[in-house]
């Protein structure tokens, strides 16, 4: 199991981003990311504050639309360092 509350203490919320759009085919839908930033950011990041980064991710290919409310991985996705490292639980 993933173990959320160390990695959004201890990662940039943009590669948190890059780590949840990736996971799923379809990515991941903005109310869920939204939930994940709020339930275990610990108010580290506003929604407004969520908003301006995936739009930054998105206008540089990190991320797309999905076509469901969401993002999935974009042309210039790049799979975070934590992630190839195994962190958190994360296999």
């Amino acid at each position: 199991m993933i173990d959320f509350k160390p990695m959004f203490e201890n990662e940039q919320i943009r590669d948190i981003v890059l780590f949840l759009s990736g996971r799923k085919e379809n990515g991941i839908s903005h109310p869920q990311l939204d939930g994940y930033c709020t339930m275990h950011g610990n108010k580290r990041i506003s929604n407004i504050e969520l908003i301006s980064i995936v739009k930054k991710m998105r206008e540089n290919g990190d991320i797309s639309f999905n076509g469901k409310g969401g993002y999935k991985k974009g042309p210039n996705w790049k799979e975070p360092r934590f992630v190839t490292e195994k962190k958190y639980g994360i296999e």
